[in-house]
Parts: C-alpha cells; structure tokens; sequence
C-alpha cells in the first residue's frame, strides 16, 4: 500500500511539474513566433508575430523618432501594419506583450529607379542542420528582402514543423522580409489547402486566389511569385493572371525588369527534372514578354539553365537533404542547363540600373558562381539612396542604408489576423486538473486508510 502511495504521489508530483514547467514557458517566453517582417512597401511594412496565448500587445516606432504606441487586442497569430513611413529609410521597432520586448529593425523600398538587392534560397523543409547554416550565411549578407522558393516545412498540416522553421529562422525573419513561394510539401490535407501558409504570411492580396500566387514592386522590378502545384499551374486563371501581370509591368515604364519564383523548375536535370506542364503554358509567356530570371527549388541543387534569353535558376540548397543529378535527364533538361552542383547554398542578386548580377554561394561562404548581364549605369544615372547612420539597435548589421527621417505622421494599425488557437494552453490546463484530482484521490485514500 505504501509503495503505491508513494507511486501515486509522484505521477501526480510529475504532473504538477509539467504544468508548471508549460506555464512559466507561456510567462518567460510569450512570443512563441517573431515578430517577423512581411509585405515591404516604400512607406509600410507588416509585423506578424503568434503568442503563446492570447495577450494584449504594444507596437512601437522607436527610433529614429520614437512614435505613438499602437495598442493591438489579444490574439494568438498578430497581424499589424506599420505604415506613413519615408521611402528607403532604416527604422526600429518594439513589441511589449507578456512583460516582454522584442526589438527589430528594417528600411522601407526605395524609389524606382534605386540599386538594390535580395537573397533567394527554399527547401529548407525538415529544418536540419543545413537549413541552420545557410541561415547563418544569409545573416552575413545586407539584403533588401528574401524570396523563398517553397517547402519550408516537410509537412504543411505540422505545428511541430512550422515551429522549427520560424525558430531556425527567428533572428533573420525579425530584420529581413521574406517573400515565399507555396512548395508542395507546404500544402496540406488532401485538399492540398494552403490554410497554415496564409496564416503565417501576410502577403499581397492581387490575384484571383489571394496569397497562393501574388505580385510585388521593388524599386525598378516587378515580382511574380507563382503557385506551380500540380492542382495549381493548369488552371486557367492564373495564366491569364501571369499574362496581365507580364502585360501591365511591360507598359510601365518604372518597370526595368522582371523576376518569377516558383517552387517547381522549368528545366532541372536533377531527381525531379523539369516540368514539361509549366514549359507549355508558362515558358512561352516569360519568353514573350521578356522575363529577367525564374528562380525554383523543388530540386534540392543548385543549378543554372537558359533558354530563349531567360535565365532559369534552381535554388533548392536550403536545408533538405540534397539530390544528385539524374542519370538521364531529358533532352530538354539536358541542353537548357550550363551549370550544375549538389550544395546547400542560397542566391544573392544585385540589380543596378539595367545591370543583373547573380552569386550563388554554398552554406560555408565560398563562391559556386556569378553570373550577370546587362549594362552597368553610370553612377550619376542611379538614384541615391540615403546612406546615413542606421538607428541604434542590438540587431544593426554592417553595411545597412536608411537614416533617420523627419517626426512623421502616427503610425496605424490596419487589422489583426482572426486568431489559430490551437489548443495549446488548454491542454496545460488539462494537464492542471488531472494533476489536481490525482493529489486529491491520493489524500482521500490516505484519510481513509
């Protein structure tokens, strides 16, 4: 009897610890994502964050010039725009919720017209050691934005996996804004839905099925970041959409060049190969309209392919295990593609006036390759941007642009996303009233021994 005794008040013991354990997690630590960075404009920007249960929050500007607090109600996925900012400017942000404050940092887009510069990298998909070092390498670099080119998580449907990507990538994400593509293994359900992406990504609502497949500006570019899904890229609507898009940048004539990411590659000659159902209907369009370079993964390799005066890039080096070249490509695969190599790495571009270049570099820092073309302006032909001291902050990085603006208008809350509860705080509080009755039984049957 005794041995059970004690047995009994050690489960409930254990219990109790794990309880206690979850709740000062939930107290030290209520930021359970972010804050991290999304949808860059010129004058505004969209800070998400997930906590680990519903608090009331606090969003400050705090430097250059320290602006009014925006109060943002309790939630669990946060949603807040930041916006009245100056173009090409670097400012600091603050969020106060649970007692806690994380500090960020970022700068707006600059005018058309201004050099600039981003990091295109994907597959990072079961957050290895890898996904950590190409990240590593990537928080060197000073780019104005990232584009993924999808499956940043083994499987869309797992709250595990979406917690092991946004945690390999906390520190980045807070000062960088990432722009992904919907990968295959980001779906979820037999509905192949994209509901656990759009919850964690605020990204521009403009096409027919918003987020899946959306367009952005960035100084002088216009961005196509494409669903090639396999229920996705047949569907007539976003061809068409493709082509209004292609149409609409060709007539503006702010529009220098334009860039596509998509998780499936036109032309690879690793284990997947290229997709002959997106060289068919989607090709022809970005040949026609002259499309700069369409950026893929799916193919966890680097490789470079080039077709009718489109540059064609593989970046699927994120992290997931890597694949070989395939034994037998096709002869389509096979022709279009100059270069080849089985690494983690990531892309880095830098566009200048009408001038492309493009490195690709593995995780330890050493350069695969640079490719580039087009003609370098002359430096009274590029649009200045403000290169003045950044405002303090423990996330500075060398070589960031932006400075300090005028006081400016209040900044606004424009929504906050409706909440994912999970669950997860109930099932600590399960946890709680097991433990509760266990020790109760224990005393009762003790009495009345």
């Amino acid at each position: 009897m005794r041995a059970r005794t004690r047995w009994f008040a050690a489960a409930a013991q254990a219990l109790g610890l794990l309880v206690a354990m979850g709740q000062a997690r939930a107290d030290q630590a209520p930021f359970r994502k972010g804050p991290y960075l999304q949808n860059l404009t010129t004058t505004s920007v969209t800070l998400m964050w997930e906590s680990e249960r519903p608090l009331p929050a606090v969003v400050e500007i705090i430097a250059p010039v320290r602006r009014p607090p925006i109060k943002v109600a309790p939630d669990e996925v946060y949603e807040v725009v930041l916006d009245k900012l100056e173009p090409g400017h670097r400012y600091q942000y603050a969020v106060t919720m649970g007692g806690k404050v994380e500090k960020g940092d970022f700068a707006t887009a600059p005018p058309a017209g201004a050099p600039f510069s981003f990091i295109v990298y994907g597959d990072s998909r079961d957050s290895s050691g890898g996904h950590q070092r190409v990240v590593d390498r990537i928080r060197d670099e000073v780019p104005d934005f990232l584009i993924g080119t999808g499956d940043m998580v083994n499987e869309g449907d797992s709250d595990d996996d979406w917690q092991s990507f946004f945690e390999t990538e906390r520190e980045m994400l807070r000062e960088e804004v990432l722009y992904p593509s919907l990968g295959n293994h980001d779906r979820q359900g037999r509905g192949r839905t994209a509901d656990n992406f759009r919850k964690y990504f605020a990204l521009p609502e403009n096409s027919p099925n918003p987020e899946r497949y959306y367009a952005f500006t960035f100084a002088s570019a216009r961005f196509l970041v494409l669903d090639s899904n396999s229920t996705s890229f047949a569907l007539t609507d976003q061809t068409d959409w493709i082509e209004q898009q292609l149409q609409a940048a060709r007539l503006d004539h702010t529009i220098r060049h334009v860039f596509v990411s998509m998780h499936h590659p036109p032309y690879s000659v690793s284990l997947h190969g290229g997709q002959e159902e997106l060289r068919e209907a989607w090709t022809p369009l970005f040949e026609k309209y002259q499309v700069s370079a369409v950026f893929s993964g799916h193919d966890h390799v680097y490789s470079r392919a080039e077709q009718s005066g489109v540059h064609y890039f593989v970046s699927g080096g994120g992290g997931a295990p890597l694949y070989p070249r395939k034994a037998h490509p096709s002869r389509i695969d096979a022709q279009a593609t100059q270069f080849f190599e089985r690494v983690n790495h990531y892309l880095r571009v830098h566009v200048y006036g009408d001038f492309i270049e493009i490195a690709a570099v593995r995780a330890d820092g050493s350069l695969i390759e640079t490719v580039s073309w087009g003609t370098p302006p002359r430096p009274d032909q590029l649009v200045a941007r403000d290169t003045g001291a950044a405002p303090p902050s423990s996330s500075t990085r060398a070589g960031a642009v932006g400075s300090a603006p005028g006081a400016g208008p209040a900044l606004a809350a424009v929504g906050v996303a409706p909440a994912g509860a999970r669950g997860r705080f109930g099932f600590l509080g399960a946890l709680g009233i097991v433990a509760t009755l266990a020790s109760a039984a224990i005393i009762v049957w003790t009495l009345r021994k």
